[in-house]
């Protein structure tokens, strides 16, 4: 395989150059290193927010028990089913449309803001009457409550971070991320300590998120000049417009809650509670998430303007970087299962086959988000629409009420638990199948296959080995050896390129400025 500097063609030195290429390069280098260091310093915010994360998720389930922390977790996905109807779609709509038109974001962000208020107040009123004849105690009724506040204010930072990913301006909003976190992580700290009411635990919650619009809404119009007004038609158009992305969000909106729903009908709120362990962990292989939407998207949106062309070399190579970094947390939380569900107590061991059957989901999540990106930049985001919601609204919700009751008694505790994540798994794998499908020719390279071919080749090695050479060893000796053997394996064979990684690094240096022509003449894309 060819290093970068090979595989990257060099324009050729001719008096006849037309200019209006080279100003098309220059835009495409600028937009890309801006992109990159943006990523990377929503990356650092998000490292942060991470850890203080990560020991909320394993704090959390520890101090309140597999049926505290069931109730819990479900309290929180009914909320949040019930509020979808606030999405609106309008983040894909924004990282889409406003990244090339930043002024029109105040056509309609003062208008769906109301609109929002007002679903908020209807949905809170309807969950009222619907809690009212619950049979759920009092405590997790009242959590229901603060966790929809929660979910109301969510919706509406969700779509104000989107404006300004879409201008590029990330910097503040990195810092709000820390702060809000730290607001979050440090409340439900105090609960705990105090031994506060189960209802209480959502209100650090509602506090970040307060906090955060707050924030975002001052730099938005800092960096936006946002307005608010209310214009009808024009709102009534972007709804129109964001139709296919809202039902795209409801659906994705769903997945995972809907069946946690399921789960804590069917089994139980411990089944629940041995489910959201393993997500606990699992989920923390998606920390990519964010920077995926607020960077490379605005990013595909520029490439798509440009032609389709450069818009699917952006996404195979965005696709070939997420997995660079997702695999191997995988193989991590899959090989090291039961010394991660130990860090929260014997009590969650159950957790422990749910892990494992989480744990490639989020492979396969960027996998679809890669080529969903591809497929709505180039006008086929129906597909991506229909393809999401029958998966989450039909598939996902017939599996769970199949597998949960089979397997709950097939298996004991942590049977429903397996068999949502069983759900889950099965519904990613024929989601991702269907959108690469839909790609086509456009969805593989040989540069990509091969890195896939060759990533599959080191994982199983590493399986093996874990089963025969590394089995009589202490287990996190044995994780550590295996954690070794995957970095050299992906480099000696070739599955990862430090040269690659170099040159991302030097983007990043270079702090979007692009070098002088005479030291680095325009370039076409990494095809």
């Amino acid at each position: 395989m060819n290093s970068p500097s090979q595989s990257i063609p060099q324009e050729p030195e001719t008096h006849g150059a037309a200019p209006a290429q080279e100003a098309t390069a220059h835009q495409a280098s600028n937009e890309a290193m801006g992109a990159v260091r943006n990523g990377l310093q929503l990356g650092g915010s998000l490292l942060v927010t991470y850890a203080i994360a990560m020991g909320v998720r394993f704090l959390l389930p520890a101090h309140l028990g597999p049926e505290r922390f069931g109730s819990f977790n479900w309290a929180d996905s009914f909320s949040a089913v019930f509020f979808i109807a606030t999405h609106l779609g309008l983040e894909m709509y924004i990282r889409k449309e406003v990244t090339r038109r930043p002024a029109h974001a105040s056509d309609f962000f003062g208008t769906t803001l109301l609109l929002r208020l007002g679903l908020t107040v209807v949905l809170m009123g309807v969950l009222g009457l619907v809690m009212a004849n619950d049979e759920h105690s009092s405590d997790v009724r009242n959590l229901v409550y603060v966790t929809a506040v929660a979910q109301s204010l969510i919706m509406v930072n969700a779509s104000v971070a989107a404006l300004l990913h879409a201008k590029g301006k990330v910097a503040g909003l990195s810092v709000s991320n820390i702060v809000t976190k730290l607001v979050w992580g440090g409340g439900l700290f105090v609960v705990a300590w105090a031994g506060l009411p189960l209802p209480w635990l959502g209100v650090p919650l509602v506090a970040s998120e307060a906090v955060k619009l707050g924030v975002g809404w001052y730099l938005a119009r800092v960096h936006m000049g946002l307005t608010f007004k209310v214009d009808l038609p024009a709102t009534w158009k972007v709804l129109k417009a964001s139709l296919p992305f809202f039902i795209t969000g409801a659906a994705l909106a769903t997945n995972g809650r809907l069946d946690v729903m399921i789960l804590g009908m069917k089994a139980s709120h411990q089944e629940v509670g041995f489910y959201g362990a393993a997500w606990n962990i699992a989920g923390l292989t998606f920390f990519l998430n964010p920077v995926f939407g607020w960077v490379l998207m605005p990013l595909a949106s520029r490439a798509a303007e440009r032609s389709e062309e450069e818009l699917t070399r952006l996404v195979r190579r965005a696709m070939e970087g997420t997995l660079v970094v997702t695999v191997p947390m995988m193989m991590l939380i899959v090989m090291g299962a039961p010394l991660w569900v130990g860090l929260m107590g014997d009590q969650f061991a159950p957790s422990t086959l749910s892990l494992r059957l989480l744990s490639p989901l989020f492979v396969l999540a960027f996998v679809t988000m890669n080529a969903g990106l591809w497929l709505t930049m180039t006008n086929r985001e129906w597909w991506v629409t229909i393809t999401n919601s029958t998966g989450s609204l039909l598939l996902s919700p017939i599996l769970n009420l199949m597998l949960v009751p089979f397997m709950h008694r097939a298996l004991g505790n942590g049977g429903g638990a397996a068999a949502t994540a069983t759900a889950l798994l099965v519904m990613e794998v024929l989601v991702t199948i269907s959108l690469m499908g839909r790609m086509g020719r456009a969805a593989f390279d040989s540069r990509l296959l091969s890195m896939v071919v060759r990533t599959a080749v080191v994982c199983l090695t590493i399986v093996v080995a874990d089963q025969t050479l590394f089995a009589p060893l202490n287990p996190w000796v044995r994780l550590g050896l295996e954690a070794v053997l995957y970095v050299v394996g992906v480099l000696a064979i070739g599955a990862v390129r430090p040269g690659d990684v170099l040159q991302v690094l030097r983007l990043a240096r270079r702090r979007g400025r692009p070098e002088p022509e005479a030291a680095a003449p325009a370039v076409a894309p990494v095809p």
